[in-house]
């Protein structure tokens, strides 16, 4: 079995066909999937969708933080308390990258998420990108009882270690098939296999052999694959190691 911990199934780019998509995963063994709420339009279509196999997470992306309010935080912590299925909250973070949103700002609603995770003790998605240090430095202030994992990770193996010292997992996706991901293979070989579970962040971050078309969790197995050649382990150690991984952090049943 996989388990994909990171995909965004209510995304509009599978309006005409994600009943199907989700069932040709099913037919490659991706037969566990964690939604998630990145923005506000987003998070409502989470809430609404129900199908089996389908978790669900809710969070603010910090791109979108810009038209976050008490309101809105609210609407989050009603799903929380009422949707079924929920299992964690994010995707949340600090994106430093764009500096589309004032630090100070992103910092402040990532403390606030934080703390409702802890008030619902669910693990957190984290979104981290050219912020690990800041990220790091808060997870740490903040000790989460239930950890989380670190999205999309493709830093180096020190600061792979400094989060996995904390209690965090590193999400793995397509971006390790990349030819230019050499840091990130790096941190891989050297990663313990405890340490690591598999996402897609689709329809974003397609793996190298299907470049530049839609994601889909079907494409895992090229992730599988290449986790495998660099850790010198088989497919199956991997997928079974990385679902136990994802189980035991998200209490998936």
């Amino acid at each position: 079995m996989i388990i994909d911990t990171h995909i965004h199934i209510c995304d509009e780019r599978y309006d005409q066909d994600r009943e199907n998509m989700l069932k040709n995963a099913e037919k490659e063994g991706v037969l566990k999937f964690i939604n998630i709420g990145a923005e506000i339009k987003e998070n409502t279509k989470v809430a609404q969708y129900e199908r089996h196999g389908v978790y669900k997470s809710f969070g603010i992306h910090p791109h979108y933080i810009d038209v976050f309010d008490d309101n809105e935080f609210d609407k989050i912590k009603n799903y929380l308390k009422k949707s079924k299925d929920v299992v964690a909250v994010g995707e949340i973070g600090l994106d430093f990258f764009k500096n589309e949103m004032p630090a100070d700002l992103q910092i402040s609603i990532f403390k606030k998420m934080l703390n409702l995770a802890k008030d619902f003790n669910l693990p957190v998605i984290i979104h981290s990108r050219e912020a690990h240090k800041e990220v790091y430095d808060i997870l740490k202030e903040f000790k989460m009882p239930r950890q989380g994992v670190i999205h999309c990770f493709t830093g180096d193996k020190e600061t792979a270690q400094k989060f996995i010292d904390i209690g965090f997992l590193l999400g793995i996706g397509g971006v390790v098939t990349f030819p230019n991901a050499g840091i990130l293979k790096e941190t891989v070989k050297y990663v313990g296999i405890d340490f690591f579970i598999l996402e897609t962040d689709a329809p974003y971050l397609a793996p190298q052999q299907v470049r530049g078309k839609r994601n889909e969790p079907v494409y895992l197995k090229y992730v599988v694959k290449e986790i495998a050649i660099l850790k010198q382990m088989t497919e199956e150690k991997v997928k079974t190691a990385t679902s136990y991984n994802a189980e035991k952090l998200f209490s998936l049943k």
